[in-house]
């Protein structure tokens, strides 16, 4: 078990895990900066030291700055909890939005995995489709490590969950 506490926890419910994205995800970022690296290189080449420069240099280290930090915090917000009774998801967008989903460990029908791509196939990372009888008909785990490995321990908790209910319903009918 993990020792993690979030706001809406249920007093009976233990956390099993709590993941991110798989750090790749930040690729994106660090294309940006040889990207920017390379357009410094050729203002330099063009206009040497001056102030048209500097103005790019500039803009370019406050632009990175702002993207980096939000990049971060996206990263760093962007969570996936698997209890012993519900997973959770929480999609952070930007600075101001954010989507949370939950599903009952005893709704979920079906556990899918999807890697597609070689970089995704050689790192080990993908998505995970569950898919629910309630309103949000799939619930999506994007670009998580591990997809197989996680995706047991989905399907071994939702297994632990229908036994429970199961041996419920034997005693009621046996009373």
């Amino acid at each position: 078990m993990v020792d993690y506490r979030f706001e809406d926890q249920r007093p009976d419910e233990e956390i099993i895990f709590v993941a991110k994205r798989h750090p790749w995800v930040l690729a994106r970022f660090g294309l940006a900066i040889v990207i920017s690296g390379v357009l410094l290189v050729l203002s330099h080449s063009f206009f040497g030291f001056s102030k048209v420069t500097i103005i790019l240099l500039l803009l370019i280290i406050v632009s990175l700055a702002f993207y980096g930090f939000l990049q971060w915090f996206i990263y760093n917000n962007y969570l996936y909890i698997l209890s012993n009774q519900r997973i959770i998801v929480i999609e952070q967008h930007g600075f101001f939005s954010r989507r949370v989903v939950e599903a009952e460990l005893d709704k979920i029908q079906n556990v899918s995995i999807e890697v597609k791509g070689a970089m995704k196939t050689l790192i080990n990372f993908g998505d995970i489709l569950m898919r629910t009888g309630g309103m949000e008909p799939v619930i999506v785990l994007k670009n998580i490590d591990n997809p197989y490995q996680v995706q047991q321990k989905i399907i071994k908790y939702c297994k632990k969950i229908s036994d429970i209910e199961r041996k419920e319903q034997n005693k009621d009918i046996i009373r």
